[in-house]
């Protein structure tokens, strides 16, 4: 049977409630030679013979058990010390092992995704190392990662990752690409925490990861509709955009904010903008001011496409995008680069004498470059041009399709209305 060395059998105390162990210098103890010895046996049989008559030789139960209890701890402190090792010893044999040296292994890093950066940075100190590099990040995607986790655990962990790498990537960062948790039904409303607080990083230093940022692209980033308060996410949106005047895209989509005060940001401080996408089913609808939308025609020159779907906007309000760029056309306006515009699923219902004054401007010569235009709508037309009836429309066969088609041959026209649908490309 394998003993305790007496030494340590003198020193061990067992209660009816504890074990103690007297303090002292460890050294005596012999530590080293006592795992030695317990690691040479290699008749684990023989192990368990003699701790059962270690447990049996105790005076009381609580002797027994206190026993019990420190053999369990003494157990898991050699169970953690070994998985120590075995993760340094793994750490040392991957990179030992890894054929690129680090300027190679960061361009790798650099075309992977966010994600796999991250769990690259877990396997070795070398990769860890090498991730710091700001070209690893200098696309940032984390659209495809849907958190498993409760939100309210897991999305302060998010903002404050991507703020280091922000950070980290400084201004070799050309595109962030964002996607937050889709919240359940059992969802409470503290965990309602918007992924937006990141975006903060982006002034860092100066506002250097923010100044040559490309592509801003954000998905469900806020909270569901009716949880939380939109001027939140749109204050934290609109100062992100302070400083970032090399945007050429920006995409919102499933985030409930004022697009009126995102397009106010982005008409001062995002003027090279070639992209703006907005796409929201909910909330309530934005009052968008004819100076908003004329602001944003006229210092967005090179918009080439503009894309509003969603319930938050009326559609007249809309159209004074549409007339702000038809006001341009022939000045330094962006009305000379449009190509591709979809304004769909509105507040309410769209308006017929909208629809007769655009065609008419395509008609006219107007909008040259346009090649996309998508009008659908949910439900239908309605009337509110020379009458005072409200006659709603299925029928739009006031469009003049084949006029359109033999002057603009590649030119493409959607609509979608209850009953009527039309794809000129098909």
């Amino acid at each position: 049977m394998v003993h305790p060395a007496p030494s340590m059998a003198k020193q061990l105390r067992f209660s009816d409630h504890t074990t103690e162990v007297p303090k002292r210098n460890y050294d005596q103890l012999n530590i080293d030679s006592i795992l030695e010895s317990l690691f040479a046996v290699s008749d684990y049989g023989l192990i368990d013979a003699s701790f059962d008559g270690l447990v049996k030789s105790r005076s009381s139960d609580s002797h027994q058990d206190d026993f019990i209890q420190c053999a369990l701890h003494l157990g898991s402190v050699i169970l953690e010390a070994g998985k120590r090792s075995a993760r340094k010893r793994s750490s040392v044999h991957n990179a030992s092992v890894w054929p690129l040296p680090p300027h190679l292994t960061i361009k790798v890093f650099s075309m992977l995704d966010t994600t796999s950066v991250w769990s690259a940075t877990a396997t070795c100190l070398f990769f860890q190392k090498c991730a710091k590099d700001p070209f690893c990040y200098t696309n940032i995607d984390l659209a495809a990662l849907v958190p498993k986790m409760r939100p309210k655990i897991i999305v302060p962990k998010i903002n404050a990752r991507v703020s280091t790498m922000i950070e980290q990537a400084g201004n070799a960062l050309q595109s962030i690409k964002l996607c937050g948790p889709y919240y359940d039904e059992v969802a409470t409303q503290e965990e309602m925490l918007p992924i937006c607080s990141c975006l903060s990083s982006l002034s860092a230093n100066g506002g250097a990861p923010g100044s040559r940022l490309k592509r801003l692209r954000l998905y469900n980033i806020g909270v569901p509709d009716g949880w939380g308060d939109a001027t939140f996410v749109t204050k934290k949106i609109s100062a992100s955009l302070t400083v970032c005047p090399s945007l050429v895209e920006i995409k919102i989509v499933s985030t409930d904010v004022h697009i009126s005060r995102i397009l106010k940001s982005v008409s001062r401080y995002c003027r090279l903008l070639e992209c703006f996408i907005f796409e929201y089913a909910g909330g309530s609808p934005d009052l968008l001011e004819a100076s908003v939308c004329k602001e944003f025609v006229f210092n967005c020159p090179k918009i080439t496409t503009l894309a509003l779907q969603g319930r938050q906007v009326f559609p007249s309000e809309a159209f004074e995008l549409v007339k702000g760029f038809h006001e341009n056309l022939g000045t330094e306006g962006g009305a000379n680069s449009l190509e591709v515009m979809i304004i769909r699923r509105f507040y309410s219902r769209l308006a017929k004498v909208h629809v007769k004054k655009l065609m008419k401007a395509l008609l006219a010569g107007k909008f040259r470059r346009l090649r996309h235009l998508d009008i659908s709508d949910s439900t239908c037309l309605y009337n509110d041009d020379d009458s005072d009836d409200d006659i709603h429309y299925y029928d739009i066969s006031f469009i003049p399709i084949k006029k359109l088609m033999k002057q603009r041959p590649n030119f493409r026209l959607v609509y979608k209305y209850n009953g009527s649908y039309t794809d000129t490309s098909s």
